[in-house]
């Protein structure tokens, strides 16, 4: 047996490590110090991600750090298509899909509305258009249309897969870069080492580029200025706060013809493709809600997770209630939680051994004598077989992290103008990246522990509440973060607060801490009440916290995990902690007179104060 220390939120979960990055990654290794730091965060932020994700304490959604998982225990793939489901559903003509959409697209230009985010039309751009405000039970093109949503410079790009085209003079593609990494992961990585991420950045984006392609990346690139140009700083880890839309993770395109280089893709930031929704969303997928689970829009609808129309959401979401439900394997029953490591995983391409050369590519002349078309695919980060500690074989799929198509060096030596052109998929030239997404699948691993019982049916899920906790941080961060408005090709406002990713906000045992709490929008005119929980099963108040609000404003953005912004409330607030507080995740509870209080697990870590040279 595999038996993992127990421990409840309000031990310092820092000091036993459950979940390891993504990929099993380590890059911090040749730095023991920052890599065991790195591992730390990580094990934090993804017990906290648990712990949001758990609907209930009778919740058939284990948490890995707390329950014993025998040897052996398999781990089962969840797939799906990483070409955008909803750009299919909402303006696809080649598609079938129900209800028909107005739009009724080409195939040529539904790829390249998913490269750019428009498409040509009677020789003119056209941007994406309005989609249906209402899609429960099913879309509405008779009612009110809004803006395409997601925004964010690669919005749409929503499958938990973002792509960048690179494109040499003539307009042929010379590159395309895939990832499915989380911006978590990128975050964490920063507060320990900016200079690493910065170095990572570089060596990806220029990995087997040609010398006129390779750019320099540096940290202060990747570092938020504010709207006066100054940099920000984290109070947390004393370096510069992390911008997620850095010049070199902005756009579906990889500008690499110009002396002003930017674009490219890194990690992923369309703001539903987050772990922390993928784990949220696979936790909510667990009850047997009383649409039953033959169809996935009912499921999705009744259960309010998760987005409609994606290739994702419906389906990981169906997949889980049906293990957990007994459908899966017949009357067998599960509670299931992800695989360490918990993540989002590109799988290899379909049918990529079947890729061919152009007719005017000669082995031997133009390339190699013993070249392969499936050359082109690269993997950069992560691997296409990882060990499974638990069952000591093979995940039953690729943990790839990073992925390129591109001309290897070694070509383009014996023949510089070859492109992705020269390259078939089907017999048609690689034209659009988008052609290269529609062989790709996104994964992620599942484990499922068996149930003593049947799971016990429930309603339909309901509204979110008034004042229901939604994210923590500190209060500087979060102001520089809500200040700048990212640009996006829906031309609407959002600002970069949505690109922050949910973690816990930090307070340090012995201080006085401004941490800015985002609650579902209150009535006007109420006095909002916040108190910090031990954690603990009976939910007891933590003694040794007191906090204050001391300020309240309406705010409008895209809390991270949700496709489009919304009206919400931030509170301000100032959170104290003695020095005699135990380390450990704290849960936030918002209340109201009239009102049922509205929690949230684990939006505060408490660190244990630093202790000084010297001192005991």
């Amino acid at each position: 047996m595999t038996d993992t220390k127990l421990h409840s939120n309000n031990d310092d979960v820092s000091s036993d490590l459950t979940f390891n990055t993504p990929a099993f990654i380590q890059d911090l290794s040749n730095s023991p110090v920052q890599q065991a730091q790195l591992n730390t965060i990580w094990n934090t932020y993804l017990y906290a991600f648990v712990e949001q994700a758990t609907p209930s304490s009778e919740a058939y959604f284990y948490n890995p750090a707390t329950t014993t998982i025998p040897n052996g225990t398999a781990s089962a793939p969840v797939t799906w298509n990483a070409f955008p489901g909803r750009l299919q559903q909402y303006f696809s003509a080649s598609t079938p899909v129900s209800p028909p959409n107005p739009y009724n697209l080409s195939l040529t230009q539904l790829r390249e509305l998913a490269d750019t985010g428009s498409y040509t039309n009677n020789g003119q751009p056209q941007a994406l258009q309005d989609i249906p405000a209402v899609f429960c039970p099913e879309a509405d093109w008779s009612g009110t249309l809004n803006p395409f949503l997601p925004y964010g410079p690669r919005g749409w790009q929503d499958e938990y897969c973002e792509w960048a085209v690179q494109k040499n003079g003539e307009g042929n593609i010379t590159r395309v870069d895939f990832a499915c990494e989380n911006p978590e992961y990128w975050h964490a990585l920063w507060s320990v080492s900016p200079d690493t991420v910065a170095r990572l950045y570089q060596d990806t984006l220029n990995f087997d580029a040609p010398a006129s392609c390779q750019i320099t990346v540096s940290v202060d690139d990747l570092t938020l200025k504010d709207q006066h140009g100054h940099i920000v700083i984290d109070p947390v880890s004393g370096h510069p706060v992390y911008n997620p839309l850095n010049k070199w993770n902005n756009s579906p395109i990889s500008n690499r013809q110009s002396a002003n280089m930017n674009g490219g893709v890194m990690h992923l930031t369309s703001t539903p493709n987050t772990l922390q929704t993928e784990i949220g969303l696979a936790g909510f997928s667990t009850p047997q809600y009383e649409s039953g689970n033959e169809s996935q829009q009912q499921l999705l609808c009744c259960g309010q997770f998760g987005q409609a129309y994606r290739h994702s959401d419906p389906h990981i979401g169906q997949t889980v209630n049906q293990i957990v439900g007994g459908q899966f394997i017949e009357d067998a029953y599960f509670k299931v939680n992800l695989a360490n490591p918990f993540g989002l995983y590109i799988q290899q391409p379909q049918s990529l051994d079947s890729w061919t050369f152009s007719s005017r590519v000669k082995k031997g002349v133009n390339v190699p004598a013993d070249a392969k078309p499936s050359d082109i695919w690269q993997i950069i980060r992560g691997s296409t077989q990882v060990n499974d500690p638990i069952t000591s074989s093979a995940f039953p799929g690729n943990l790839i992290l990073h992925a390129i198509c591109q001309i290897p060096s070694a070509w383009l030596a014996m023949d510089p103008t070859l492109t992705l052109a020269d390259i078939e998929i089907n017999g048609a030239p690689i034209q659009w990246g988008s052609q290269i997404t529609e062989q790709i699948d996104i994964g992620l691993f599942a484990r499922p522990l068996s149930a003593s019982k049947m799971p016990p049916q429930v309603p339909c899920a309901g509204p979110s509440a008034a004042g229901a906790p939604l994210q923590a941080m500190q209060q500087h961060v979060w102001d520089a973060y809500y200040a700048v408005n990212e640009t996006n090709p829906a031309g609407s406002e959002l600002s970069l607060a949505s690109n922050s990713i949910i973690v816990p906000a930090v307070a340090t045992a012995g201080t006085t801490v401004n941490i800015a709490l985002t609650v579902n929008k209150l009535p006007a005119g109420v006095q909002p009440i916040v108190k910090v929980l031990t954690g603990s099963s009976d939910g007891s108040y933590d003694p040794t916290t007191t906090v204050s609000v001391v300020d309240k404003n309406t705010v409008t953005y895209a809390v991270p995990g949700n496709s489009g912004p919304g009206i919400y409330t931030s509170l301000s607030l100032t959170v104290t902690t003695e020095e005699s507080s135990v380390a450990g995740l704290r849960a936030i509870e918002v209340s109201y007179s009239g009102a049922q209080p509205q929690t949230m697990a684990s939006l505060i870590h408490v660190q244990p104060k630093i202790k000084e040279p010297g001192n005991a």
